[in-house]
C-alpha cells in the first residue's frame, strides 16, 4: 500500500485535517481581534500617554497563541493550541516596552 493511500485511510490524518481547518478559521478571526486591539491600545496610549497594562499582557499571550496555531497548522508542532492546552502566558524573554 502506498504512503498516500495509508494517509487517506488513516483516521488520525482526517482528525488532524479537521483541526487544521478549525484552527485556520480561528486564526482568521484573530486577525480581526488583533486589529481591534491595535486600535484600542492606540487610543488608550493617545489619551493616557501609556499602554494599557491588562491589554498589553493579554496581547502578549495572544501573540504566543497565534504562534502556537501557526506551528500546529504548518505541522511544526503536534501539540494542539488552546483550548486543548492552557492559555499561553507571555514569554519572559519577550520584553514589553512601557
Amino acid at each position: 500500500m502506498s504512503d498516500m493511500k495509508q494517509s487517506i485511510e488513516s483516521d488520525a490524518f482526517w482528525v488532524r485535517t479537521l483541526f487544521i481547518i478549525m484552527f485556520s478559521i480561528i486564526y482568521r478571526i484573530l486577525d480581526v481581534v488583533v486589529l481591534f486591539m491595535v486600535i484600542v491600545q492606540w487610543g488608550f496610549t493617545l489619551v493616557t500617554g501609556q499602554v494599557n497594562p491588562a491589554l498589553d499582557q493579554f496581547s502578549a499571550g495572544l501573540a504566543n497563541y497565534i504562534s502556537q496555531i501557526v506551528r500546529y497548522i504548518t505541522n511544526n508542532s503536534e501539540s494542539k493550541p488552546f483550548p486543548f492546552t492552557d492559555w499561553p502566558t507571555p514569554k519572559s524573554d519577550m520584553p514589553t516596552e512601557q
